[in-house]
């Protein structure tokens, strides 16, 4: 049944805003985190900046379409608007890595069910054939949010000090908390005696585990610890148990599961949750590389390397917008999206090319252009794939469903480019700085690399040609899930969606 409310533009206003600050926040440390690692002394740590917000919006983030089933869609709105609300403050006032870790954990939590949410009640107001258009909407401030992340932290960075990254979050979050609360019947309650029953928290639990030991592995190992290190070991081997025992679980035994059987044996959500885990891997992978490629190896300033994924911005803006329309035109989207994905991988493949020069930027403006609009077509498109071939009471299980594996994509995505990163960055210093004072002068660049300017320019050039073959292989990464994700999205069937 479709509800109607009598502010719609307003409501759809504050969740396309919570959507785009939940995703901005997700990417706004990209081209700040050097500069607050070196301030706290901790760059090689800095992966947590990352991955905290990312595993702790992961965890809960399955359970928000179905919490908001038991309690009301505006409860839940609320709650998750409050949590990112306390986040963004805490974050703002962090005075270590540790703090601002926990800080970004918190943020993360509300981050998840901001954008999740917004997709469930998108499908609770709008008539099938129209969900095109409006899921276009909020998936294209999500995906905006994400691209345009890395620019908006490094000018606020050069004009107010990167605390004010996290402090822009307040306005806008007390304003949607407001139209929420005043405006948002709350509908889809049910009562206490369903209530358990209708929360996985066992499948959640096994989940958070198992994501818990795969980033604090991929986050030290190589970096802080070896990787033949019992604890390293223990932990991977720890993940994919538990990730196994997740499916096994959720296949066999949970009564509502995250992940529903009847699901499973669908191509189009199976497929749509596939690329989703690939594709936003990749987008955070490349979103990680990004601005330290700027940064570091053609020696952008956070604010001028922020300006260069503005054209990506764009190119993703107009992605979710052409999808849309092509979608509500013709009712179709597998042969669109197959060939977005086509030219998504040759971007990526181009990355891997890139030189350490300014010589051959339009090469690589190119390449962010393309893969930035494929980045859209392709979200926006799965978005509507996935409810295409479903009865509309599934949808919530569906969705649910596509969030955690796009969660679990971009941890993934993000722990693993870092660990490529920082394990090779590592290795490579090892191998080529030599003498007495190696150890010392290593830590020095690992942990202050924006200082290395202090450093001898023989040394500085060491750094410099171990960063770039180090970004160079998180490329690599991000192309061979480019390429896994093209597959998940040819498997998928072309539905034709009614008016």
């Amino acid at each position: 049944m479709e509800i109607r409310i009598q502010t719609n533009y307003t409501f759809i206003a504050s969740l396309c805003t919570g959507s785009f600050l939940a995703a901005a926040d997700g990417t706004i440390v990209n081209t700040i985190f050097t500069e607050i690692g070196s301030e706290f002394k901790s760059y090689n740590l800095t992966a947590w900046i990352f991955t905290s917000y990312l595993l702790s919006s992961s965890a809960l983030q399955p359970l928000y379409a179905k919490l908001s089933d038991v309690f009301g869609r505006r409860n839940i709105l609320i709650v998750v608007n409050l949590f990112f609300f306390i986040g963004s403050t805490a974050c703002g006032a962090a005075q270590n890595m540790l703090q601002l870790s926990i800080a970004r954990a918190i943020a993360g939590l509300g981050g998840g069910g901001l954008m999740c949410l917004a997709s469930v009640i998108i499908h609770d107001l709008v008539p099938t054939r129209q969900r095109g258009k409006y899921q276009s909407y909020v998936n294209m401030t999500q995906t905006v949010g994400a691209a345009i992340g890395a620019f908006l932290g490094g000018f606020i960075n050069d004009t107010f000090g990167w605390r004010a990254c996290f402090y822009i979050n307040l306005p806008p979050g007390l304003f949607s908390l407001w139209v929420y609360y005043r405006r948002l019947p709350n509908y889809n309650t049910l009562t206490k005696g369903k209530l358990l029953e209708q929360i996985d928290i066992y499948g959640a639990a096994i989940l958070l585990v198992a994501n818990s030991c795969f980033v604090v592995a991929t986050s030290s190992g190589g970096n802080t610890r070896e990787w033949s290190d019992p604890w390293i070991v223990a932990l991977l081997s720890s993940s994919v148990i538990a990730f196994a025992l997740f499916f096994i679980y959720e296949l066999t035994c949970a009564k509502n599961p995250l992940m529903s059987p009847k699901m499973f044996k669908n191509r189009n959500v199976l497929g749509s949750c596939a690329s989703n885990f690939f594709l936003w891997g990749t987008s955070m992978a490349i979103g990680y590389l990004l601005p330290q490629f700027f940064m570091g190896i053609l020696g952008y300033n956070p604010s001028s390397a922020g300006m260069w994924t503005v054209p990506r911005t764009i190119a993703v803006a107009s992605g979710c917008w052409c999808v849309g329309k092509y979608i509500g035109t013709t009712g179709r989207y597998k042969k669109y999206l197959i060939i977005v994905m086509i030219f998504d991988m040759c971007a990526c493949f181009g990355m891997v090319w890139w030189a350490p020069t300014k010589e051959d930027l339009f090469f690589k403006f190119v390449c962010m252009l393309v893969e930035g609009f494929s980045m859209g077509s392709v979200i926006v498109g799965t978005m509507v794939s996935l409810v295409s071939d479903i009865e509309h009471e599934d949808t919530s299980s569906a969705t649910s469903m596509i969030f955690l594996f796009r969660s679990t994509g971009l941890v993934c995505g993000s722990s693993i480019s870092a660990a490529i990163v920082q394990a090779s960055f590592k290795a490579l210093l090892e191998k080529n700085i030599e003498g007495p004072d190696a150890a010392q002068i290593i830590d020095f660049i690992r942990s202050s690399i924006s200082e290395i300017w202090k450093l001898s320019p023989e040394i500085q050039q060491i750094a410099l040609d171990a960063l770039y073959q180090s970004l160079r292989r998180g490329f690599v990464y991000g192309f061979v899930m480019s390429v896994v994700a093209f597959f998940a999205v040819v498997a998928m069937k072309n539905c034709y969606l009614h008016k």
